[in-house]
């Protein structure tokens, strides 16, 4: 286990350096909710607990793809395709599960100010701010799997609408189903797993 003292990217990356297997961000109780049902894939891995605040201030996602490609052999392809999902899954975790934005307050400009200033109220908050979202992942010589949890209250992945025709909301999903080889919806919409073949 190490700690990462939430600052910068360049003290994440170094907190994540291998030999670690499982990173924590300094100052979190880990409440044990996030992602509790789901076990690692047999094989190697690497998990990352940090806080909504961190998680949407920092670049998570680069420095953790960067950690796994230490670990273990990415073509470009396979490096890009989990970073574009894992990204977005990320961002959904953060803003649609902790921080609670309605994806529809972002379909116009004046919902996106609005949008703006909700998220940097509730990340100044200690309890929405400090709540952990949770990147894990599994690999073994032919696959890796990505999971992503967050604090929030899940959501019914069977009424999810299809993208809207304007584009304002509804594309998180698809986007993950492009670029992953399969996409699992787990603990109420708590928790996403990506899959993609080495």
């Amino acid at each position: 286990m190490s700690f990462w003292d939430g600052v910068s990217e360049e003290t994440l990356q170094a907190a994540l350096a291998s030999p670690v297997r499982q990173c924590l961000e300094a100052g979190i109780v880990d409440r044990g909710n996030v992602g509790r049902d789901v076990e690692p894939a047999a094989g190697d891995h690497l998990g990352l607990i940090v806080t909504t605040r961190s998680a949407y201030r920092h670049s998570i996602v680069k420095t953790f793809v960067e950690a796994l490609r230490a670990r273990l052999p990415l073509t470009d392809d396979l490096r890009i395709r989990i970073h574009s999902a894992a990204q977005e899954a990320l961002m959904n975790a953060v803003l649609h599960g902790n921080l609670r934005i309605d994806a529809e307050l972002r379909a116009s400009l004046d919902g996106l100010i609005a949008a703006q200033e909700i998220i940097e109220t509730r990340l100044n908050s200690p309890e929405i701010g400090g709540a952990i979202i949770r990147l894990d992942a599994a690999w073994t010589a032919t696959g890796i799997a990505i999971t992503i949890g967050d604090s929030g209250d899940g959501y019914d992945y069977g009424s999810v609408r299809p993208a809207a025709d304007d584009g304002a909301s509804g594309r998180g999903l698809e986007i993950l189903q492009v670029f992953s080889d399969a996409v699992t919806v787990l603990n109420g919409g708590t928790t996403v797993r990506l899959e993609f073949q080495r």
